[in-house]
């Protein structure tokens, strides 16, 4: 990051601040630590992630330009997003084409409505019982191709280029096969990687949700969405910072100092009563109740964090159990359930705390 050395770094430090750990050298963790974020999947639904980051952005520059000091992109700010599904497409444009969240809102809605505006098949059971894509895979590659375009990005660009991003994302996706989640990364890792998928290739292979749309061959081998089985990807955040900054130790939390965590609003569970359909649907059931169950085994182990006010989980409580996945008309519902979930008194505390941790950084850079 740019350094602005006329700031006067101990006026913008806020009266409450989050406990500082002296490292030894003068430094501490609010200088030196790590600021991670991990963003669910969750369809059209992913709107309600970006309004609650919009909400953090603009506090934290507001701040900033009260200061006299330039905005600042979540780019600039997060050394690592993680995401899957649409939280996946979400760190793409965030991360690795470093957009704005407003330039982010504004393309992440024509991508939902160009992707959903018409159902490729109605009914993802085949007439042999097998599942079918209800929706156009070559219409979602479209949309995001549409989005790298108009970035000055090439299609067949790849997701690790070979330059060293300020800003570090992966996606997680499924390796069909042997069905296991994998991380497809825009930065290289020690160990290495055995594939190089494009940035076009990462989105599709993180967005191909089961009976929504086809998987994806990259280099060969398919991949389907990762939701099924980190929908919620704090874990995978969790491990991947551990393996780029703490391999041999594994003592990741000494090193970080926020975390981030960003729902796409809580599910809730809908009964079932076709039996025909009873092993797709309790799969597609565990989906949605998997995400706040990580989350509480999450917030469990970063515990001493959250007390800390260096951990924090935001995801809209009530409001959006009844919106599906790609029910992009329900656009003004999910901005106004986000809003009034903003407005609550408890989440407001939250995210002032949140963005004073995330400020500290910013004002011991001086940047």
């Amino acid at each position: 990051m740019a350094t602005e050395h006329s700031v006067n770094v101990q006026s913008l430090i806020p009266s409450t601040t989050p406990s500082r750990t002296q490292t030894g050298d003068g430094h501490t963790l609010d200088n030196t630590g790590y600021c991670l974020l991990s963003l669910d999947g969750g369809g059209v639904r992913g709107l309600s992630t970006l309004y609650i980051v919009q909400n953090i952005m603009d506090r934290l520059n507001y701040m900033r330009e009260e200061a006299g000091l330039q905005p600042r992109k979540p780019c600039e700010i997060f050394d690592l997003i993680g995401g899957t599904s649409t939280g996946g497409l979400i760190a793409i444009m965030l991360g690795r084409l470093e957009m704005t969240v407003e330039e982010c809102i504004e393309a992440y809605t024509k991508m939902m409505k160009h992707i959903f505006a018409q159902k490729k098949n109605r009914s993802f059971i085949s007439i042999f019982g097998g599942v079918k894509a209800r929706f156009s895979s070559e219409a979602l590659a479209d949309a995001i191709s549409q989005v790298l375009k108009g970035r000055g990005i090439s299609i067949n660009e790849k997701f690790e280029n070979g330059v060293k991003p300020r800003c570090k994302v992966f996606v997680c996706t499924k390796f069909q096969k042997t069905n296991t989640i994998t991380r497809l990364r825009s930065y290289r890792i020690p160990a290495g990687t055995d594939r190089r998928p494009t940035i076009l290739e990462a989105a599709l292979a993180t967005s191909a949700a089961p009976t929504y749309f086809s998987d994806v061959a990259i280099e060969g081998s398919k991949f389907v969405d990762g939701a099924l089985g980190a929908n919620n990807p704090a874990v995978e955040v969790e491990e991947e910072a551990s393996d780029l900054w703490c391999e041999e130790t594994g003592h990741l939390q000494p090193l970080v100092k926020c975390f981030i965590s960003i729902g796409t609003g809580h599910p809730g569970i809908r009964s079932v009563s076709d039996k025909g359909l009873k092993n797709l649907l309790e799969t597609l059931q565990k989906e949605a109740t998997e995400t706040e169950s990580t989350n509480q085994q999450f917030l469990g182990r970063w515990r001493d964090h959250v007390e800390k006010d260096r951990c924090f989980r935001f995801n809209v409580d009530h409001g959006l159990e009844n919106v599906r996945l790609a029910e992009f008309e329900e656009e003004d519902l999910i901005r106004a359930a986000t809003s009034t979930y903003l407005k609550e008194r408890v989440t407001k505390g939250k995210l002032r705390v949140c963005v004073e941790n995330l400020r500290m950084k910013e004002c011991m850079y001086g940047a």
